[in-house]
């Protein structure tokens, strides 16, 4: 039926489909995990959920409200094309997410931690429950306390949460083969130019074991590869599909991934980090005279084509001659991505992926993950309610 429609519409055609030659593959990709949840018994994923959740919730009685999701799955993606390409993989996923709300009565504040990964149920039984819940708990009473947001320009110091944040949404999303081609992206036509402080390299890595965005083969048959974007401030390349490959004359780079088998393969990131530096975070606060440390955080916007961010932020720290002061809470901070980037001044050493989950793109979801260091960027715009 499907090759009938396709002859039928043929003659009206006028921009014909491409695709990038690449060479067929035949694998089996075996379920590799210590613990498949789905033969852990149910009860003892609610008893581990439930645990997590008393943490939090007896921890003050200011906490009025907690929510913990749980979520598993697993299954087999058989992939198969007219190349020759046929590939059986199996996996499974785990993710496990917190939200914990404290007020007291004239002020309510929010904290949420989440783990994912492509392991099986070894990666919930590693969650320390007073670690994961208690210092969650613990930073929406700390909230509670904090002064309201200053606004304006400030230099910043960025945790490797918003790091993976800002990352993905702000620039990863550009890099993505599609949007480059329909010319919804900032990065059209700048490869090989400095798009960022010569600080500042930035990868796509499905290869990294374990991460909720590692996978051996795209869901086109592409083996996957370590993608280097932007190298010392140099853009390097793009994550394509055999489609975004084809028509933007780049290689297939194993970058295209589907929600489901009625789903188009279309471009997706996987783990998306700014690689680390040599700076150490003491380092950073010492050569800020006056700015912000911002931790924390739990989602974010980017307008591709005009190459603007938007990223939440939980709180902040008054930075005074390298020391951490006044708490904050309601923060945010937003701008142009790539001048944000250009005005990286130091990149630290404490590399760390925190922001495992599911990202939407037209329609669909798929596994990623996101990270990067501590990072230092001068003169960031930051919004909020407060002065300074």
């Amino acid at each position: 039926d499907a090759l009938a429609m396709a002859r039928a519409a043929a003659p009206s055609v006028t921009d014909p489909a491409v695709v990038a030659d690449v060479e067929p593959v035949v694998d089996q990709v075996p379920l590799n995990v210590r613990r498949d949840p789905r033969e852990v018994p149910l009860a003892e994923r609610i008893a581990r959920a439930v645990e997590l959740e008393r943490v939090a919730r007896e921890r003050d009685p200011r906490i009025v409200n907690t929510v913990v999701r749980y979520s598993d799955g697993g299954g087999e993606i058989i992939v198969a094309n007219t190349n020759g390409t046929y590939l059986e993989m199996a996996g499974v996923r785990c993710q496990l997410g917190l939200r914990v709300t404290a007020a007291d009565g004239t002020e309510r504040q929010h904290s949420g931690r989440g783990r994912a990964g492509s392991r099986g149920y070894e990666l919930i039984e590693a969650v320390d429950p007073e670690e994961f819940a208690g210092k969650t708990a613990d930073r929406a009473l700390a909230l509670l306390a904090a002064e309201p947001a200053p606004a304006g320009k400030f230099d910043v110091v960025i945790d490797p949460l918003i790091c993976g944040l800002l990352v993905h949404e702000a620039f990863g999303h550009n890099s993505e083969g599609d949007a480059v081609w329909t010319g919804n992206s900032i990065l059209e036509g700048k490869l090989g130019q400095p798009v960022a402080s010569e600080l500042v390299t930035i990868t796509d890595d499905p290869t990294l074991p374990d991460l909720n965005g590692s996978f051996k083969y795209d869901h086109e048959g592409v083996p996957a590869q370590r993608h280097v974007i932007v190298e010392n401030g140099i853009l390097r390349g793009y994550l394509h599909s055999l489609e975004t490959a084809a028509r933007l004359g780049g290689r297939p780079n194993g970058a295209a991934r589907a929600q489901g088998h009625q789903d188009v393969p279309i471009v997706r990131m996987s783990n998306t980090a700014i690689e680390p530096g040599d700076w150490s975070l003491a380092d950073m606060l010492a050569g800020t005279e006056r700015g912000l440390y911002l931790s924390g955080g739990a989602w974010g916007y980017v307008y591709t084509a005009a190459g603007q961010f938007t990223c939440n932020v939980e709180e902040a720290f008054l930075i005074e001659k390298g020391e951490l002061t006044t708490h904050f809470r309601n923060v945010c901070i937003s701008g142009m991505t790539l001048e944000t980037l250009q005005n990286v001044w130091a990149v630290g050493r404490d590399l760390r992926f925190e922001l495992g989950g599911t990202c939407g793109k037209d329609g669909q979801g798929a596994p990623v993950d996101s990270g990067g260091p501590h990072v230092a960027i001068r003169g960031v715009v930051v919004g909020g309610q407060g002065e300074l």
